[in-house]
């Protein structure tokens, strides 16, 4: 059993009075010096017992589950679809209609993403500055009109112009949740979490190629527009309302969550300080500045980075999927229904794959191993010949894969890589998110239409990145175990930590 510790404050002194019940089989406190500023991890909160501490943060975390994650998913789903909707609306006339050249639509999916980068440094000094949930929700209801208005376009350089406001729209959601969450979870729980969020990603896709063909065929004409235009306005239409919707239901931090008791509200602070040994998440230095230098200071965010921005590179295949899949022979809409179940199967391993990590406390393997399926995957999909139907389909479920699993568990790696303070990890969510998208200021173009219909140079470049992704997560796992030897060492010799060990509790250690 753990030493359990209570801690009451005595009148208006700032002297704490340590009482300790230890398991005589624990080691011994009763010599902690009066002096020690080390943040004290307690096991028990607020003078409840152990089991009763368990209980009630159960109870807690079940209703975050239900209250904040499902907005969360919803709003991710939408996300995506508004970004991706664009391939899909590729194959059922669009490209025809305006007349795209051989890389047109290269250059629209790289304006988009013109916008998205751009704006995460501004956008991570407005989430430093104000709550997480005003801003998303505005940006929600942003992008749903700037996506509505691409139904009515009729010029290439109108499209361009509009797929880069949605970028700028887009930019702020993806670091604003994973700070949302990282403020709820505990780091055990928070990969889970970003998983499931992120499953919204490939259901939003296996659902967006489904939602696409019904819509595409069943309102096509209606109203003199085109099916691929209605795809653009319906889909827009439901993020504005949804967008609209949430405001009064998503919070942004614990103290600030409605739904919460009192005392939840304690406890859910409380849960996250002690995930940190004991340093609380409140308060400190507001300048996204000085939590963007922090970053700086640390060599391990810059290996994460690399590592995203092999990922992001790896997943360009989602803008160009239903012409890949178009390549087995098939019309746009069973090309369309096709591209539904292998982002399904990536969702299904994806989240399997995160609870994995979760309850083995590992990543690095988690994603190494997938991104190595998706290297195999890429490979068959150039390697196979074009009549084997089946065989290169099943590889598009392999190249799906790793992906999907990766990206997550890349985006929790790196949030419980900066325990504290909360600046610096929202300043490296907003970076890191950032330059990694940066890679598709090239990736667009890995798939023109002069390499279809096998892509060769697309499907080579993809399984390189995939490798790639593979060797970093290795390599990220060896360095983090050394740095927690270090802090082993410096904690033995009653040391502070410093460079890029900054900010970091002590007694923490890093998951690897």
């Amino acid at each position: 059993m753990s030493t359990i510790q209570h801690l009451s404050q005595r009148d208006d002194k700032k002297d704490q009075e340590v009482e300790m019940i230890e398991d005589k089989s624990g080691p011994d406190l009763t010599s902690l010096d009066a002096r020690d500023t080390t943040p004290v991890v307690e096991t028990c909160f607020e003078g409840y017992t152990l089991e009763e501490t368990q209980a009630m943060s159960k109870k807690l975390v079940r209703s975050i589950d239900f209250r904040v994650l499902p907005i969360l998913i919803l709003l991710f789903l939408l996300n995506i679809l508004d970004r991706n909707n664009i391939a899909n609306a590729k194959v059922a006339g669009m490209a025809t209609d305006l007349k795209f050249g051989n890389l047109d639509y290269n250059n629209a999916v790289l304006f988009l993403f013109i916008g998205y980068v751009g704006m995460q440094i501004p956008a991570g000094f407005i989430l430093a500055k104000i709550p997480p949930t005003f801003f998303l929700t505005g940006a929600v209801c942003v992008w749903g009109v700037v996506s509505m208005c691409c139904g009515f376009i009729h010029t290439i350089p109108q499209m361009l112009a509009l797929r880069f406001l949605v970028g700028v729209a887009e930019a702020p959601f993806f670091p604003g949740a994973l700070l949302i969450l990282s403020s709820f979870y505990t780091r055990k729980e928070l990969a889970v979490r970003i998983a499931i969020m992120y499953s919204g990603n490939s259901l939003s896709n296996c659902f967006g190629g489904l939602l696409a063909a019904a819509i595409i065929s069943g309102l096509q004409g209606k109203g003199g527009l085109a099916g691929w235009r209605w795809l653009f306005i319906l889909e827009g239409a439901v993020t504005v309302f949804v967008g609209a919707s949430i405001y009064f239901v998503l919070p942004s931090y614990p103290s600030k969550t409605k739904f919460f008791t009192e005392e939840q509200r304690r406890l859910a602070i409380w849960r996250t300080t002690q995930d940190a040994n004991g340093e609380p998440d409140e308060g400190g230095e507001k300048s996204l500045i000085k939590g963007a230098k922090l970053v700086l200071k640390d060599w391990k965010i810059v290996m994460l980075i690399f590592q995203q921005m092999f990922i992001s590179c790896s997943q360009s295949f989602s803008y160009f999927f239903p012409s890949i899949v178009k390549s087995l022979g098939y019309d746009s809409q069973k090309t369309l229904l096709l591209t539904a179940p292998p982002y399904l199967f990536a969702f299904m391993a994806s989240v399997g794959v995160a609870i994995s990590s979760s309850k083995m406390e590992e990543r690095a393997l988690h994603i190494a191993i997938p991104m190595l399926i998706s290297t195999i995957g890429n490979a068959l999909v150039i390697a196979l010949p074009k009549s084997n139907v089946a065989g290169r389909y099943t590889a598009m479920f392999m190249l799906t894969l790793g992906s999907y699993c990766a990206f997550n568990l890349s985006f929790a790696w790196l949030a419980s890589t900066i325990p504290r303070p909360r600046i610096k990890r929202a300043a490296a969510l907003s970076l890191v998110n950032g330059l990694a998208n940066a890679s598709h200021f090239f990736s667009p173009y890995f798939f023109p239409e002069s390499d279809a219909p096998k892509y060769i140079p697309g499907g080579s470049a993809l399984a390189g990145f995939s490798f790639m992704v593979a060797v970093c997560a290795i390599t990220i796992k060896y360095v983090l175990k050394g740095q927690n030897r270090k802090m082993d060492r410096l904690d033995s010799e009653d040391k502070p930590y410093t460079g890029s060990l900054e900010g970091v509790p002590k007694g923490y250690r890093f998951m690897t």
